[in-house]
């Protein structure tokens, strides 16, 4: 799995070979089939941890405040410096969901656990009167994690030069602000 990453994260989906993956990891060609059917299938074993790694660096933030607005900058530094952590898959990830219906379907996995967890969130905040009601709560947690996600993309895959702590702040006050909430606390009101 390891030489795998390499392999993908080296030559890209299209050009990597199941012979550059064997031998990186320096086994025999066909010891790649006593494990994976295809360089599909180890791929998408990749990703699998690729997923874990993301959600281990972003779970490793330390904890936010009780506000929504701290909880929603937690989640997209922590969210940036995951995907930064693992740019060039990332960036893989992307070029695989273009032309293959599988692969395209590995991708948008890959961006459900922050989804459903936005969703999540905006729902509690709803039943506690601090989000707008009229907001569909699955609709804007998708539109927002689409920011955020694609702003990680260009800056971190495109190299757009960016600050990320500016970053962080201003996707924060964009995702509060479409949400109706207020800055997080301690927030520089002239900002």
């Amino acid at each position: 799995m390891k030489a795998a990453r390499r392999v993908f994260e080296r030559s890209g989906y299209l050009d990597a070979t199941i012979q550059d993956i064997a031998a990186d990891a320096r086994v025999a060609y066909g010891t790649f089939y006593t494990y994976f059917g295809s360089k599909e299938q180890i791929f998408t074993e990749v990703v699998a941890d690729l997923l874990v790694d993301l959600q281990a660096v972003a779970a490793a933030e330390p904890p936010a405040g009780p506000d929504p607005a701290s909880r929603i900058a937690r989640a997209n530094r922590g969210y940036l410096r995951s995907y930064r952590a693992n740019a060039p898959m990332m960036a893989i990830l992307e070029q695989v969901a273009t032309f293959s219906p599988r692969l395209a379907e590995v991708r948008r996995h890959a961006r459900r656990h922050w989804v459903e967890r936005s969703r999540e969130a905006i729902e509690r905040w709803q039943a506690r009167g601090l989000v707008r009601a009229e907001l569909d709560p699955a609709y804007a947690a998708t539109a927002l994690g689409s920011m955020v996600d694609r702003s990680a993309y260009v800056w971190f895959v495109l190299g757009e030069p960016f600050d990320e702590e500016t970053a962080i702040e201003q996707l924060t006050l964009l995702y509060c602000a479409a949400l109706g909430l207020g800055p997080p606390a301690g927030a520089d009101p002239a900002t």
